[in-house]
């Protein structure tokens, strides 16, 4: 966006020349980097055209979302796109980026291997230069460990950076290098992205990067250039791989993958919109909430809930995006001079007579002064008097209202007479009980299986790594590689019999050409055969031998040809009815009608095959920590997977929303988990039974059990006290976890009837 000066100038020039100006933009993108909102007033003072008709988002869902959004409803907006999928939340902001690079990893393997398509299809977006730099090198690693790259050299860049490029690596053209004024190849283009294609020994390197021409193959030629080392150590490539919203303004791609922290609404917008099919979205929570918000809700407990707290966070931290403002709307008139008293020279009679004036006023003043210190005295003593009542007043306000609200606490207190949990039987909230047992249950043995997988596969990769044994994945490719040898082998004999098939067509046709000349002498007498060196004897004779070589020869091309056939049926069948069939993705494929496209389908299957088991084992080391998540997942499991005890009858959540799990005392039982009834015992004993989720939830269904109707007896001891039944009977103090200070009381309710 071009900011206001600059537009001045231009519009200045554009007068005096009589040149006429269009302008054309969006307000909601970009911001220029100064003051740069000439174009939304111009736009509204000459009621400029709108374009509505979004023509790029393929996607109806997100086509709506970006609608939302343009009307600055930017949460709702957010969840809409989270709705599709399209919103991605992650703890940290290093986790982001990693599940980022991941999604990105993933799709070039699956859609464009080709470095040339990856640029075309799918872009990498941050608004930060240290995320995009962060990003860049975390998909030049991947590329790296996947053997993808080739020869590589490190430069030393002003400031103290350095760059590390390779043969193969995806780059960024800095600044413009018009070469074909100088006679030395095509422009090289700030914002062109290329591949690296070769590196000479002065470290040089040559990059290529496509260039739309209709006329050619697929709409696109390739142009290449060589960069000196002195012009990469000066900062004229980069890392191409991600690159900032800013950078990426007029770029269209297929699917486009944005890491949202520090991004305001006007970077984000552009951000979210540069993909026809698919715009993904990540944002990182600890670094998108605030502390305040974080220390009182703490960590997220499920998926979901930190989906909605980094949506929300987001689009709080969006709302403080500020539109520009015209410098001109801040310019006020300036206000009028303060009017200044009218000098005049006054003469001597004049003067005096002021003075004497001035004189006597200030005589009576103090009469005045001395003769109203009486009536100040008595007016300060009624001042006194009715400060001191109306602090009387207040203090019995105050003891009024303080037993109108002791008065609603004990109306508010439920009735001894009312269990705490309505017409919840005691048989149902043993089966809650039970219910919670089962569920706390099921967690730990989720999270044991868990962890135990997690150390199998952990235990298996060291060993392998220890060993030297080939992964998982390289024994599918060694596997995979050993088919598609037998398959070439058979390749091989169907050459053979090719060969030896064109040579039959040759022999026949050479007999062909014999025919033809004896062919000629057809129909000439014994004489004149004779005189030729021959008889009709030898004629006839050797038209017969040559018409029976012929007829061989091309039963023998035939047999050949046939025999091609059945060696490319019986090598396609080799990779056909393995166990590799569906992962290289011939298992209802038909076979190719010409044995060069076999070839081509074989070294194909060669290349899918070894980037499956690189996917395999980055699959397996994924697995270790998937696992060990998991298993954190179920020890951290939310007390919302758990079920409640709800009163019927009463408004409102419970006072404590916590789960009832097993080991929690209830009404009516006077016996302990694990313990015979009637023992009216508490087992607080086992340091392992207090630590194990279980343990919690017993703590939680405690709480549950007594929040209700206890803890109002804390708050009113006396008063609760008045109103406990003569026939409670205390079983056990329990410790409270929420108000260790305090102490509770289960009690057995005796209902008189």
């Amino acid at each position: 966006m071009v900011d206001d000066r600059a537009a001045a100038v231009l519009m200045t020039e554009a007068a005096r020349t009589g040149t006429k100006g269009v302008g054309i933009g969006d307000h909601l993108q970009l911001q220029a980097i100064g003051p740069g909102v000439w174009f939304k007033e111009t736009h509204r003072l000459v009621h400029g055209l709108t374009l509505t008709e979004n023509r790029r988002q393929e996607d109806a869902a997100e086509h709506a979302a970006l609608d939302v959004w343009r009307t600055g409803n930017h949460q709702l907006a957010l969840r809409m796109l989270a709705e599709g999928g399209r919103i991605h939340p992650a703890e940290t902001a290093d986790e982001a980026r990693s599940q980022i690079l991941m999604a990105w990893d993933e799709l070039r393997l699956q859609q464009w291997a080709d470095p040339h398509d990856l640029i075309t299809h799918l872009v990498v977006l941050a608004a930060r230069n240290s995320d995009v730099d962060a990003l860049n090198l975390g998909a030049q690693a991947i590329r790296r460990e996947a053997g993808e790259l080739g020869a590589e050299h490190t430069y030393a860049l002003p400031g103290g950076d350095t760059l590390t490029l390779a043969v193969g690596d995806v780059v960024r053209v800095r600044e413009n290098d018009y070469r074909s004024r100088r006679g030395q190849g095509p422009d090289m283009l700030n914002g062109y992205r290329a591949v690296i294609t070769a590196m000479d020994e002065h470290h040089r390197v040559e990059i290529t990067w496509r260039v739309k021409d209709a006329k050619a193959p697929g709409g696109h030629r390739t142009e290449s250039g060589w960069v000196t080392s002195q012009k990469v150590a000066g900062g004229a490539l980069s890392l191409g791989y991600a690159m900032t919203i800013a950078a990426s303004q007029g770029l269209t791609c297929n699917t486009s993958l944005m890491y949202g922290h520090g991004a305001n609404a006007f970077a984000t917008y552009p951000g979210i919109t540069r993909a026809r099919r698919q715009n993904h979205l990540w944002l990182p929570l600890a670094v998108l909430e605030d502390e305040h918000t974080r220390t009182r809700l703490g960590a997220s407990r499920t998926e979901k809930e930190r989906l909605e707290r980094a949506i929300d966070a987001f689009a709080r931290f969006l709302g403080q995006s500020r539109p520009d403002g015209m410098v001109s709307d801040l310019l006020q008139e300036p206000p009028a001079p303060a009017p200044l008293p009218r000098q005049r020279d006054l003469s001597a009679e004049e003067a005096r007579a002021e003075s004497e004036r001035r004189l006597r006023q200030t005589r009576m003043a103090q009469a005045g002064r001395a003769k109203s210190v009486s009536l100040s005295h008595r007016r300060a003593q009624d001042e006194a008097q009715r400060e001191e009542q109306a602090l009387r007043a207040e203090e019995k306000a105050k003891q009024l209202l303080a037993r109108i609200q002791a008065g609603a606490e004990e109306r508010a207190v439920p009735s001894w007479t009312k269990r705490i949990y309505g017409a919840v039987s005691p048989q149902e909230l043993n089966r809650l009980i039970a219910e919670g047992d089962r569920l706390a249950t099921d967690a730990e043995a989720g999270a044991a299986a868990a962890e135990t997988k997690a150390r199998e596969l952990a235990a298996r990769l060291d060993r392998e790594k220890a060993t030297g044994r080939p992964t998982r994945g390289q024994r599918f490719a060694a596997e995979a590689g050993e088919v598609l040898d037998q398959a070439d082998a058979r390749v091989v004999d169907a050459r053979e019999y090719l060969a030896t098939a064109f040579a039959a067509v040759g022999h026949a046709e050479d007999r062909a050409r014999q025919l033809a000349k004896l062919a000629e002498s057809e129909g000439k007498g014994r004489i004149a055969l004779r005189l030729a060196g021959t008889s009709l004897k030898e004629y006839r004779e050797l038209t017969q031998r040559l018409t029976g070589e012929r007829a061989a020869y091309l039963q023998l091309e035939a047999d050949a040809k046939r025999d091609a056939r059945q060696a490319l049926r019986e090598a396609w069948d080799v990779v056909q009815h393995s166990r590799f069939a569906d992962s290289l993705g011939v298992a209802s494929t038909p076979v190719p009608d010409h044995v060069e496209k076999v070839t081509e389908r074989l070294v194909e299957m060669r290349s899918v095959a070894e980037r499956r088991g690189h996917s395999m084992d980055k699959r397996d080391r994924d697995d270790v920590g998937r696992a060990t998540r998991q298993a954190g997942e179920f020890r951290g499991m939310p007390p919302a997977t758990a079920p409640r005890l709800r009163c019927p009858g009463r408004e409102g959540p419970a006072r404590h929303d916590r789960p009832e799990v097993p080991g929690a005392a209830r009404p009516g039982d006077d016996r302990t988990p694990g313990r015979p009834a009637g023992t009216g015992e508490t087992d607080r004993a086992s340091p392992a039974g207090r630590h194990s989720p279980a343990a919690h939830a017993v703590q939680g269904a405690e709480q549950e059990v007594v929040g209700e109707g206890f803890l109002d007896f804390l708050d009113r001891p006396s008063r609760a006290r008045a109103r406990m039944p003569m026939a409670a009977t205390v079983l056990a103090p329990i410790g409270d976890p929420v108000w260790p200070d305090r102490g509770l009381m289960r009690c057995q309710w005796a209902t008189p009837h």
